[in-house]
């Protein structure tokens, strides 16, 4: 009769093959297709239904797994399909020739990164260059017959940078780099400060006390001790002042170069004034504003290095395997990093590690999620001759795996390939300061010539010193130093909490964004399945049911066996004594409680025998319940079935907090995953979140930000998985929890060490709160800077004057973004709405 019910259930609206592939589902995923446009790929020698483009990009690459080398030519042409409709640039650039990656030592701003890609694309046989500057990396694809990759790295050395191979495993160079710029911050304040002591006798001594030979002698000690500063320290200036101005009509100009030629003009006519004695001197001054430029461009550099050490580490942690020397004579192993895996290697993957390679399981039953690679919440089952993809996570028994792709032909690179592609094609923004730079570069020409036209009416002979003086307190330091000590100081603050920044640009895109993109598995939910139900199936005490399930898992490892035994535990309730255990791999378990014999399992292996025509009637209440597409577990004893377990996921303590205060700040809120439309329809409800999509591929999640972004959206990703990689990438602003994968972390610009959702809301709180102090720490420097302009321009100047007032300006710049540190008023706020960690259908029947 429950058959009869289900069968009457269905919609026949299609006839012949379309009807059956509504009656069968998703071949991958086994959701219905009904209401949905069927994609059909061709899977080896048959042709497949599937609920979307992930669900068939995932079946190609099981398959092809499985399949090992025998049918590699067939399948890769079928892989091919989706990697052209997921990297289709790049990939095309590629195909007829070769690619390389090169790490770019000597960048100092996005206008480097132009210039390179300029040198680069100048090169006979070259197709495609782009430079990330985050990353320092070079992605070049050329024609190996008509160029070498000498001559690509000696392209971009003649442009002024050093080119060399990628480092995958190595910190050192970066180590080195960062040991380089602290030599020049601590070479900047030595000089700096030995400057000024040589200066101040001439300051504070009475007219006459020093003789000109004295004075001479203190100048020229002066203009010693500068040179450092200036040939070494000051470099990184006048080199991102020297790519701007290459680069004007590709690039804004930034404040290096105002602040270059301040400096440059500064040290010429001290120098000027030195020799014949004449003049002021501002060695001081310009000592003062390398040092505290360098050292504004270190902090900040500190903050992105840490980030990467982190995301380095985790690259090293994900990277391992264990290979099997002599399987199966000998469990023996060796550990080796997924890139040395060949094809026909044995692995062993216990249980809570990842796949390190796609390959075959040859030994052993277990369950895996796959949620980082899909999205999909629930566990797949895995036994002899399942295909398996590197990034899944073993869940219950150790498994061994024959590879049958390496590490640098794996499904995982193909996404971390996409990931790169969508990085190099994220949109290019000018930080706060430069957006600056030009209107000041057009105040300085106009103030200094004016200065020269004026007073070439009034006296002649004091026309070009005056024009000079007004050009050196036009220098912008302070305007240099004011969004770098305000994103310095949110650096710092989000250290706090152990939220690491990526990018220096992080923090204006991040309190810039009017959409955050939530993936759901894992992210927005613990990726933890939870006890969400309890269907007794008869009369009995389902407090003591729950206590006889949750005794027999303890028996087992899976999942859903921590749930069972957290729901008791949350009861307060003793689990009972159970004798003669066994538990069957990837099926259930046996065991007598009480004196009756229970198993608890699969439906499958809970009702055997006699009792299997009962399946039936356990099945049309599910269907009845709408459990149709959950995962559920039954409980029988020589009686029949006993109870139905129903699971699911649960959301993170903080994810209805974090969502509400999204909201309440402006910033939509939308849920993107590559899960069934079920439970990402149900996360989405729980949350009050109105936009969800389902069934999101990387590329179509991709697809998506930036089809946000041509509507004039700034998009904030978020996000956990290795198939969230691509759009991390290519969001205006992006954030990974480290607890997920490390392809996203690498992708992503905020990295939380905590994976606490409360502290995503503290950082959006202190980006907003750091970008209104970098409007104001403009606003107090160019009211300085104007002040003393103008100061200069009527005569009223002197070096003391100078030194005085980019120090002050400097302070006041510095003390107003240190108020950020020292705010207790930075907690994310808003009314709270009370709901459910649970959500779905919850307490017991």
């Amino acid at each position: 009769m429950a058959s009869e019910l289900i069968r009457k259930a269905k919609v026949p609206t299609l006839a012949g093959a379309d009807a059956a592939e509504i009656t069968a589902g998703c071949d991958q995923c086994g959701d219905s297709l009904t209401g949905l446009r069927v994609v059909r790929r061709p899977v080896g020698a048959s042709m497949r239904a599937f609920c979307c483009n992930g669900c068939a990009f995932i079946a190609e690459q099981l398959f092809l797994a499985q399949a090992g080398s025998r049918d590699r030519a067939l399948l890769n042409a079928s892989i091919a399909a989706e990697a052209e409709a997921s990297s289709a640039a790049f990939e095309a650039a590629t195909a007829a020739g070769s690619h390389l990656q090169l790490s770019i030592r000597g960048m100092v701003c996005s206008a480097c990164a132009l210039m390179i890609e300029q040198s680069v694309r100048s090169v006979a046989g070259v197709t495609k260059a782009s430079v990330d500057f985050a990353t320092h990396t070079a992605y070049i694809a050329f024609d190996p017959k008509q160029v070498t990759r000498g001559e690509l790295q000696r392209a971009i050395e003649r442009a002024g940078y050093d080119a060399g191979r990628v480092p995958r495993d190595d910190v050192r160079i970066d180590a080195q780099v960062r040991r380089i710029d602290l030599l020049r911050v601590v070479i900047a304040w030595l000089a700096a400060t030995q400057v000024l002591m040589l200066s101040l006798p001439l300051y504070v001594a009475a007219p006459g006390a020093i003789s000109p030979e004295i004075e001479r002698l203190l100048q020229g000690g002066s203009f010693v001790l500068i040179l450092p500063a200036l040939l070494f320290s000051a470099q990184p200036l006048y080199r991102a002042a020297w790519s701007q101005l290459r680069m004007w009509r590709m690039v804004a100009i930034g404040l290096e170069l105002p602040t270059v030629i301040a400096i440059s003009v500064a040290v010429g006519a001290s120098a000027w004034g030195a020799i014949l004695s004449r003049g002021p001197i501002y060695f001081d001054a310009v000592a003062l504003v390398i040092a505290l430029a360098i050292s504004a461009r270190w902090v900040l550099a500190g903050g992105v290095s840490n980030a990467r050490a982190h995301v380095d580490a985790a690259r090293r942690r994900s990277t391992s395997a264990l290979r099997l020397v002599a399987f199966p004579s000998s469990l023996a192993t060796e550990s080796v990093t997924a890139q040395q895996l060949k094809p026909g290697a044995r692995v062993l993957v216990p249980p809570g590690e990842a796949v390190p390679s796609d390959g075959v399981v040859v030994h052993g039953r277990s369950s895996s999620s796959q949620a980082s690679l899909t999205g999909e919440s629930l566990p797949v089952e895995k036994s002899a001759g399942a295909p398996v993809l590197a990034g899944a996570i073993n869940l219950d028994q150790p498994l061994v795996i024959e590879v049958a792709r390496g590490g640098t032909e794996s499904s995982t690179l193909a996404l971390q390939r996409m990931a790169e592609e969508a990085g190099r094609e994220r949109p290019r923004t000018d930080e706060l300061a430069t957006r600056f730079a030009v209107p000041y570069l057009w105040l300085m020409a106009t103030a200094v010539l004016t200065t020269l036209l004026g007073w070439l009416l009034v006296e002649p002979a004091q026309a070009v010193p005056s024009a000079i003086a007004v050009l050196i307190a036009a220098c912008p330091c302070a305007l240099l130093l004011a969004s770098p000590a305000a994103t310095a100081a949110a650096q710092s603050a989000l250290a706090r909490r152990g939220v690491l920044v990526a990018r220096n640009c992080a923090i204006e895109a991040l309190a810039g964004a009017d959409v955050l993109a939530c993936d759901k598995t894992g992210t927005l939910t613990t990726g933890e399945p939870r006890l969400l139900r309890q269907l007794l199936l008869r009369t009995a005490d389902p407090e003591y049911i729950l206590a006889i399930a949750a005794a027999m898992e303890t028996l087992s490892t899976h999942p859903y066996a921590r749930a069972l035994i957290g729901a008791v535990q949350s009861l307060g309730k003793s689990l009972p004594p159970l004798t003669d255990g066994r538990v069957e791999a990837s099926a259930g378990i046996e065991a007598t409680v009480g004196g009756r014999r229970y198993r608890l399992g699969k439906i499958e292996f809970a009702l055997v025998d006699k009792q299997a025509a009962q399946r039936a009637d356990v099945g049309a209440i599910a269907a009845r319940e709408g459990l149709h597409a959950a995962s559920t577990i039954v409980l029988s004893d020589a009686d029949g079935p006993v109870a139905l377990f129903v699971f699911g996921e649960r959301l993170r303590d903080d994810a209805a907090s974090m969502i509400d205060t999204i909201a309440e700040s402006g910033v939509e809120p939308i849920l993107i995953s590559g899960d069934r439309r079920a439970p990402v329809h149900a996360v989405a409800a729980s949350l009050g979140i109105e936009r969800a999509l389902a069934h999101q591929t990387p590329h179509s999640k991709c697809e998506w930000v930036v089809s946000q972004q041509r509507a004039g959206h700034k998009v904030a990703m978020l996000g956990d998985g290795i198939n969230d990689a691509p759009a991390l990438a290519r969001a205006d602003v992006s954030i990974a929890l480290a607890d997920g994968s490390a392809t996203a972390q690498a992708r992503a610009d905020l990295i939380v060490q905590s994976s606490r959702l409360a502290d995503i809301e503290y950082a959006f709180t202190v980006a907003r709160r750091a970008m209104r102090l970098a409007h104001q720490n403009l606003g107090l420097a160019l009211g300085c800077n104007v002040s003393f302009i103008a100061l200069a321009m009527l005569g009223i100047t002197s070096p003391a004057v100078a030194v005085v007032g980019t120090a002050g300006s400097a302070l006041i710049v510095l003390g107003n973004a240190a108020r950020l540190l020292r705010s207790e008023d930075i907690r994310p706020g808003g009314a709270k709405r009370a709901r459910s960690a649970r959500f779905g259908s919850s307490g017991t029947t």
